[in-house]
């Protein structure tokens, strides 16, 4: 096999001596006929310890000649085959994994120096010739997750899962545990969408401390910009130096949201500064972002003017679905919140280019593409972050192509993954594809609750009850399993949030000269945990049968529930029409609501 399938440490290694196959049923019919174990490697690019496993035991002679010889040897990347590392993952990356010839688990761990790899492969060769012929051809069903059948999440699984976020909360350095210390931007984000609603400080306490000791810590980028994958140490002192175009664009969304629901100006200069690396260092030419950008300790720990003498690390130039939709997102709200001009046209160019790239009507969208052509369709993960990226152009710019879009993405996936009462993470495999744990699917919480996120949005967008329903629905069912994962089910609380509030409409009418840009583009950058922005230009049948008054052209209607504030003709209005739906008695302003951008 090409060693070009493959991607090694950039440094010298002689990993490629190893007969690496891909994965596929090619790879599982071999090591049947052969009647060997698989040693599975799941690698990345970016990957700082499967690089150094590369230059060490992938690189002992011992080693290659063993695995060559008496195992059937296949490499996987992470980014480019999710479903194959969520099946598989054995605690982080490398993953190192021994199969059985079907494809269930013998035993595996992550990073194994040499001897220790010598002292697995004794094990494995030992109980492989003791219990070959009992456990050849198994293959064990995963255990799905248990679904309720009820129409509304459960508020009390919410609390608890805010409950565990402050047991586990660091309280002298922020962020969650001791060590390793990852963002994990959804439990910050869920913590400030649940201090809108509460208004319990406790949460946007922890949510600040967080932001401000990650932002100002070595696992930010002081100098280039973007936030490094995470940090070994518990003071977020010593990161691992990858950056992710995922979680970056994660970060870009959760400091801005800080900045909306707190308004301190310094979170709007970190995302700032973060998406400038990013539309620096990670965009190529068709303006999509690539994947990450290598872990080099030398270059990053260089200072600053030294740094400029040197090529910068290596990015991973594959176009990813999910984490470019999720970027898009994040340049979309900086384009209201920060800079129009700036961030619009890029947030607006990728999310033509994406869709065209990425999307075909029959096989839905692909999951990557290398240069080539696009890879890897029908994942759960990129239908739910490109709807949300759908929506939100809808909301920002009022072209209903955006919308018509969306429900395209979700009509597939309703029709390819869609189990009853949530989805499946991938479409149903044909015999050929389906090898090892890919025979099964899975129901993924996080996917599913960004899911109910978008039915959620979108029925609100169009007043349609039956959409938010089974937006809601889809939380119902989850329930339990939320509550199974503890911190980990902040996706799923963060979406119960949202699907408690009662719903904020914003409807621009435009007028036959004048678009309602400004208006949509200053709301777009007003936080509420359910919010739907919609356009109806002038005369359509919708606005004649709102009951809304008419007034001169472009305006804007923002309503909760039944009761609508006064028409809004300028943007510095926004606040005053939201202060009087929030606060009818003349309270206090909410902490919620920022300036727009000028």
């Amino acid at each position: 096999m090409p060693d070009s399938l493959f991607r090694f440490s950039p440094r010298p290694n002689r990993a490629h001596e190893i007969q690496w196959r891909p994965w596929g049923a090619d790879a599982f019919h071999e090591a049947q006929t052969q009647d060997k174990p698989i040693l599975l490697s799941i690698s990345a690019v970016w990957c700082h310890w499967c690089h150094v496993m590369d230059e060490t035991t992938y690189s002992d002679p011992r080693i290659i000649q063993r695995i060559n010889e008496r195992l059937l040897p296949v490499r996987v990347d992470n980014d480019q085959r999710p479903d194959v590392n969520m099946r598989y993952n054995m605690g982080g990356w490398p993953t190192t994994a021994i199969l059985t010839p079907a494809g269930e688990i013998i035993t595996g761990g992550t990073y194994v120096p040499p001897d220790q790899m010598i002292a697995l492969l004794d094990q494995v060769e030992q109980y492989w010739e003791q219990n070959r012929s009992s456990i050849g051809n198994q293959l064990t069903e995963p255990t799905l997750p248990a679904l309720a059948d009820t129409p509304t999440p459960d508020h009390a699984i919410l609390e608890e899962i805010i409950e565990a976020v402050r047991q586990q909360f660091d309280r002298a350095y922020g962020g969650i545990g001791v060590m390793p210390k990852f963002p994990q931007p959804d439990v910050w984000e869920l913590l400030l969408s649940h201090f809108t609603a509460t208004g319990d400080g406790s949460l946007a306490g922890m949510a600040v401390r967080t932001l401000d000791a990650m932002a100002g810590s070595n696992v930010y980028d002081q100098t280039a910009g973007g936030f490094f994958r995470y940090s070994t140490t518990r003071e977020w002192t010593i990161p691992h130096f990858e950056k992710m175009l995922e979680d970056n664009a994660d970060l870009a969304h959760l400091y801005l949201r800080a900045f909306q629901t707190l308004g301190d100006e310094a979170y709007r200069q970190i995302a700032d500064h973060l998406l400038g690396w990013a539309n620096r260092a990670l965009m190529g030419d068709d303006g999509l972002w690539g994947g990450s950008q290598d872990a080099d300790e030398e270059y990053y720990r260089l200072p600053p003017e030294e740094r400029e003498k040197r090529a910068e690390p290596y990015v991973d130039p594959t176009i990813y679905t999910h984490a470019n939709a999720l970027m898009i997102q994040s340049q979309l709200l900086a384009a209201s919140l920060i800079n129009p001009t700036q961030y619009g046209p890029i947030a607006l160019t990728a999310l033509e280019a994406l869709y065209d790239r990425m999307w075909d009507d029959e096989a839905g969208l692909y999951h990557l593409d290398r240069g080539d052509q696009p890879e890897l369709p029908g994942l759960l993960v990129d239908v739910a972050q490109v709807a949300l990226a759908l929506l939100d152009g809808y909301e920002y710019t009022g072209d209903p192509l955006f919308l018509e879009r969306a429900h395209t993405v979700l009509e597939w996936a309703d029709a390819h993954l869609w189990e009853g009462r949530v989805y499946w993470d991938q479409v149903e495999r044909n015999d050929e594809e389906a090898v090892g744990r890919l025979k099964h699917r899975q129901q993924p919480l996080k996917e599913n609750a960004v899911m109910a996120r978008v039915w959620m949005r979108i029925g609100t967008i169009e007043n349609d009850e039956d959409e938010v329903a089974k937006g809601r629905a889809i939380l119902g069912a989850l329930a339990p399993y939320a509550k199974d994962q503890g911190i980990f089910g902040a996706s799923w609380a963060l979406a119960t949030d949202m699907a408690e509030a009662p719903e904020l409409t914003a409807t621009i009418v435009d007028s036959a000269s004048h678009s309602g840009a400004e208006l949509r583009r200053a709301m777009f950058g007003v936080f509420d945990r359910r919010r739907g922005i919609r356009t109806w230009p002038v005369g359509t049948r919708e606005f004649s049968a709102s009951g809304l008054p008419e007034i001169p052209l472009p305006a804007l209607y923002i309503c909760r529930g039944t009761a609508c504030a006064a028409p809004v003709t300028e943007p510095q209005q926004i606040i005053d029409a939201l202060r009087s739906l929030i606060f009818p008695e003349g309270e206090p302003g909410s902490p919620m609501m920022t300036p727009p951008a000028e």
